[in-house]
């Protein structure tokens, strides 16, 4: 990766193993696609009902030249912060890796369709 990836927090604290385990899953995503220039992740707290438990948001954005911007935003109501987070960062950057295979595969000009 050409620079640095971004990751922010809205409304949430900065905790070392969220940082840790979001910068492996961006070292993981740059090592299966080449080209990336810029990745960034932020993670929020939105607005919820308190008897539903606390709503997060993981948005990743991914810039693959040329003018290729891709952008996955997945939300989740977590009760169990370790466990379901993980989990919410994991489908995110699940997401964002089958759209940058999409992409490349159109950009090769190949076609994934059954014969």
């Amino acid at each position: 990766m050409q620079v640095t990836p971004e990751i922010k927090f809205h409304g949430v604290d900065r905790c070392p193993w969220v940082e840790g385990y979001i910068g492996g899953r961006v070292v993981r995503l740059e090592r299966s696609r080449e080209g990336i220039t810029s990745c960034h992740v932020t993670l929020a707290k939105d607005q919820a009902s308190h008897l539903k438990g606390n709503r997060f948001s993981v948005m990743v954005e991914v810039r693959l030249p040329p003018n290729h911007d891709l952008a996955v935003r997945k939300t989740k109501d977590i009760r169990d912060m370790p466990n379901q987070l993980a989990a919410l960062i994991n489908l995110a950057f699940g997401a964002i890796e089958r759209q940058l295979k999409k992409t490349v595969e159109l950009r090769r000009g190949d076609s994934s369709t059954p014969d």
